[in-house]
């Protein structure tokens, strides 16, 4: 093991050590998001009238999550250590254009990514990868970590090998890559965070046609079946999985009136 080492812009590191300083920034970034956001939702006013689920989190939630996160951010560290280590990213110094094209390409592809593996994840022979994520019928942020390590590789198999491939093709920067690496994990952690953030008519707007609110992630969780994307519900929209009720619901968690049993669907008034 100490003949092997990483080659970095300071000089090389032994791998062990390498693989030590990220994971401890992989565990830094995700304690950070995920304890602020719970402080946010332990005392702020907004977040507590706007929950989606207006229902208390089982016995045993929480723990059975951050059993799962540990050897995620374990499985994350090293993934990226070996992509580093085998040299398989090459980037460039870093411009507006090229981190804004980079950030672009990683959002459209992850998307499509997201989408498709999530899909299959909810067919009968696949289901047992996914089901830890779904032990969070209502959802907190520490679900965004909650993952078993069969769907965690599938998902890192799509975000980093979209990242090689990018950087075999056109001149990407690792600032873009970051970029979306940090937007991607806040934004999930928000989605499972059971708080409608966005007005009510955000979901009946042109904007909220194609993007998502934390009210559609919610919906998903509860009811297991539409509901497939990640950021945008363009995909679902397609292949129509999307709950007629949502903007319904959306609707009412962003006035304070959130649903209180997990299998209510709303109608419409006539």
């Amino acid at each position: 093991m100490s003949d092997l080492m990483i080659e970095t812009p300071a000089g090389t590191l032994p791998l062990v050590v390498a693989f030590a300083m990220i994971l401890g920034g992989v565990v830094f970034r995700s304690a950070i998001i995920v304890g602020a956001a719970f402080l946010w939702l332990r005392f702020s006013t907004f977040a507590r009238s706007r929950r989606v689920f207006r229902i208390a989190l089982p016995d045993g939630q929480l723990r059975s999550e951050l059993i799962a996160a540990i050897p995620v951010l374990m499985l994350d560290a090293a993934a990226v250590t070996v992509m580093v280590y085998a040299g398989l990213l090459t980037t460039v110094p870093a411009t507006w254009s090229n981190a804004l094209v980079t950030f672009a390409l990683m959002f459209v592809f992850f998307e499509v990514w997201f989408y498709v593996t999530h899909r299959a994840l909810h067919t009968r022979a696949l289901f047992f990868i996914h089901r830890q994520h779904h032990t969070a019928q209502v959802t907190d942020p520490l679900t965004s970590l909650s993952f078993s390590l069969i769907e965690r590789l599938m998902l890192l198999f799509g975000a980093l090998g979209a990242a090689i491939v990018l950087s075999w093709t056109i001149e990407i920067s690792v600032a873009g890559l970051a970029a979306y690496g940090l937007a991607n994990y806040a934004l999930n952690v928000l989605g499972h965070s059971n708080v409608e953030v966005f007005p009510g008519w955000f979901a009946r707007s042109r904007l909220g046609r194609w993007l998502v609110t934390p009210t559609y992630h919610a919906l998903h969780h509860a009811r297991y079946r539409g509901h497939y994307g990640l950021f945008t519900s363009v995909l679902d929209r397609i292949f129509g999985n999307v709950y007629p009720d949502y903007e319904l619901v959306q609707d009412r968690a962003s006035a304070g009136q959130g649903l209180t049993r997990q299998g209510e669907r709303l109608k419409r008034e006539a």
